[in-house]
Formats: structure tokens, C-alpha cells, sequence
């Protein structure tokens, strides 16, 4: 494909990673396919909205059967892959027991107690006082109350969030010039140690009755493999987390720094569940996934030859100007329900709806007991995976 054209801006420096957005604009002004080049992984790029949704929903196509990130630990393949990195009807199979939990009817039992722990936290923490953004008041719902849903043991529910956090980490290249990138070694390091968590805990440690107590027992029943329900954990462990806490901590620092409105929120609450979706489409989390083209692929302008690697860009998608109008703008009322923080199509993410609850939850108590909020500037996260915000100081001014 001589005729695509290139872009060689290291998108993985820490200072790409924390502001992303120009060379998303760039690489979606240089035409409907862009090639990276080195030190960039070598791959083509759709970053156009109607492009990468397009993409996500030709399965056929486009597989994540040989790997969803761009390095190979990543994309390894294995005798039993999870629900990210499998296709048709291996991938049916498992999300299948995913959504016994976090379909929305499912869902609906667990609403009122996260309606009410975010009452009573955000009751005491809205004072006036300066607190942490991220691990006091985004972490709440995931830490407090999806961890215990899971239902691993107590030790290990405190390593959810470094085993997330790494594994994100490690999506983009993991070396330089033949040798390991130095700031990478320790998150390898964590994503080798859920890999081996996940293939070797003793499931009778799970909480009776948590979800992933559950999932074993199908095993009991003949519904799933040992491995089958091993690699189904990982889905509740990896992304239960760590996106919903960043997603969190990004809304808050709109909020904070768009206090008109914080202030129409206040005003008009029915517009929660709108914001909560312009804050996934304005400040996408999860970054990137790749695919592999196993034919050549055709959409309109669009061209993928059979065998190349594909990133789709979703940040770069849900702030297409084409479909969104004055993108960057934060506008709690645009209401966005197709955007692509969570993906599209068969592999669109099995936990948007509990996401989307936690977030609802979060707003419903900030707008009830906050007047106003202060943020700081904050301290970005540099995950080559997912963009959030490390920490931010925060006042919630009381109502």
C-alpha cells in the first residue's frame, strides 16, 4: 500500500500519552487509512467514526483471534483465549456466562446499593476540604462495591488495580531497539503474575455467592472448562476497574473545569445518564485495540489488505467532527449514545452497563450534595492503554 499515508510522531512518550488529541486531529486529516511508522508498531490506523465502527462490526474480517494489542506477549496465542482475543462462536461462548451478571435486568438489583453508598460517601466528602479525586471519591463504587461482587479473596482484591493498570500497560510496544522499554519491566512483571494468578488460585478461595463463585460452579455442572471459567475471570478482574475509575476521575475533571455545566446538571439531573456518555465520547478511555485483517477488506474508502494489523483509534473516532459538532467541547446535554468508549458490535465491552450505573450513581450524589466543584490540575496517568488521571485535588463546596 504504497499510497497511504504515513505518520511517524512517537504516539507512546509520556508527553503524546497525557495529550493525545492533536495527533488524533492528525492522523484523521491525513486520510481515511494512515500508516504509523517506527517506533511505532507498523500498523494501519483507522481513526474516523464511521470507519472505526465500520470496523468493529465486520468480525469476519477483521479478528482479534491473534491478539488485540500491538506487541507480542500480548497477542500470543493460547490453547484456551478469553473473551477479548476470540472470535464467533468460541467468543458467543464466552461472554455468554459474562452477561448472566452484567446485563442491565441483572444489574437493576444492584442499583439501589450504589445509589446509596455514593450518597453517604459524597455526603461526608462534600465540606469543602481538599481531597484526592481519584482514590477517594472516582475509586469508590469499583473498589468498595464491584471487588466484592467478584468475590476474590480479600489479599488479592487489593491487587485488582495494579493488575489492571499493567495490563493496559503493556498493550502498546514493550521494546526499544531489541530491548525491553525500562518503564515497562514491572508492569510485565504484574501482567505475568495474573497470568499465573488466573491458571493456578484455588477456586473454593472465591466468595460463596460472589460472581465469580458462580462462574466455577458451571464448571461443576459441565456448562464450562476448568480454563473456560479461568479465562472468564480475567473479564470481571482486568476490566471491572481500573476503566470505570478513570472514566470517573475524567469526568470529574470536566465537571470541575466546566462549571457551567456542573451547574446545568444540578439544574436539570435528568441529564446525568447524557453526561455520563459525553464524558466516555470527550475523553475516550480505553485508547486503542487492534485487529487482524484475515482477507482483504473494503469499506467505502477504506482499504485493509489480508494479513495486516489494524489500531482503531477511538479517541481519535468519537471526536470525528464529521459526526460529532464541536468535538472537543464538553456538553452535558449532546447526549452521544453511539459513541465508542466502549467499543462496538459483537465485541462492544460486557460491563458498559454496570460502567454506566457506577458513573449514574456517582453524579446522582456529587449534584445533590455538591454546590460547586474545584479541581487542580492534575497528574496524569501515561498508560499506554487507557488515559486517565493518577490523582487531582478536588473540593466539593456543600449544597
Amino acid at each position: 500500500m504504497t499510497d497511504v499515508p504515513l505518520y511517524d510522531v512517537d504516539l507512546f512518550t509520556k508527553e503524546n500519552l497525557d495529550n493525545p488529541f492533536p495527533h488524533y486531529d492528525a492522523i484523521r486529516e491525513l486520510g481515511p487509512v494512515v500508516r504509523l511508522r517506527a517506533p511505532n508498531p507498523d500498523v494501519l490506523v483507522l481513526s474516523r467514526f464511521r470507519d472505526v465502527t465500520r470496523a468493529l462490526q465486520s468480525p469476519a474480517a477483521l479478528i482479534s483471534g491473534k491478539g488485540t494489542g500491538f506487541n507480542a506477549f500480548i497477542n500470543q496465542e493460547v490453547a484456551e483465549p478469553g473473551v477479548l482475543a476470540s472470535d464467533g462462536a468460541r467468543h458467543r461462548k464466552m461472554r455468554m456466562p459474562l452477561m448472566k451478571y452484567l446485563a442491565p435486568p441483572v444489574l437493576a438489583s444492584i442499583r439501589p446499593d450504589l445509589d446509596a453508598k455514593a450518597d453517604v460517601k459524597l455526603a461526608a466528602l462534600a465540606d469543602g476540604s481538599t481531597r484526592e479525586a481519584i482514590s477517594e471519591i472516582a475509586s469508590l463504587l469499583p473498589v468498595d462495591v464491584i471487588s466484592e461482587l467478584v468475590g476474590l479473596p480479600e489479599g488479592d482484591r487489593k491487587k485488582m488495580l495494579k493488575w489492571a493498570s499493567s495490563s493496559f500497560n503493556v498493550l502498546g510496544p514493550i521494546d526499544r531497539d531489541g530491548e525491553p522499554i525500562p518503564e515497562l519491566i514491572d508492569d510485565l512483571a504484574t501482567a505475568g503474575e495474573v497470568i499465573r494468578y488466573l491458571k493456578t488460585f484455588d477456586p473454593a478461595s472465591l466468595r460463596p455467592g460472589s460472581w465469580a463463585a458462580e462462574l466455577f460452579e458451571q464448571v461443576q455442572t459441565g456448562g464450562m472448562t476448568v480454563g473456560d471459567a479461568r479465562v472468564s475471570l480475567r473479564a470481571f478482574v482486568l476490566p471491572s476497574l481500573d476503566t470505570t475509575i478513570n472514566a470517573a476521575g475524567n469526568l470529574l475533571y470536566l465537571l470541575g473545569t466546566n462549571p457551567d455545566q456542573y451547574q446545568r446538571l444540578r439544574a436539570e439531573p435528568e441529564l446525568i445518564p447524557s453526561a455520563v456518555l459525553e464524558a466516555m465520547r470527550h475523553t475516550t478511555i480505553v485508547r486503542w485495540f487492534s485487529r487482524v485483517a484475515v482477507e482483504d477488506y473494503r469499506a467505502d474508502d477504506v482499504f485493509i489488505p489480508a494479513g495486516e494489523r489494524v489500531m482503531l483509534l477511538f479517541g481519535a473516532a468519537n471526536r470525528d467532527p464529521s459526526k460529532y459538532q464541536d468535538p472537543e467541547r464538553f456538553d452535558v446535554a449532546r447526549n452521544p449514545a453511539d459513541q465508542l468508549g466502549w467499543s462496538a458490535g459483537p465485541h462492544i465491552c460486557a460491563g458498559k452497563h454496570l460502567a454506566k450505573m457506577e458513573m449514574e450513581a456517582l453524579l446522582k450524589a456529587l449534584v445533590k450534595h455538591a454546590a460547586a466543584i474545584e479541581v487542580d490540575a492534575p497528574t496524569p496517568l501515561s498508560n499506554r492503554g487507557v488515559i486517565g488521571i493518577r490523582s487531582m485535588p478536588i473540593r466539593l463546596l456543600p449544597a
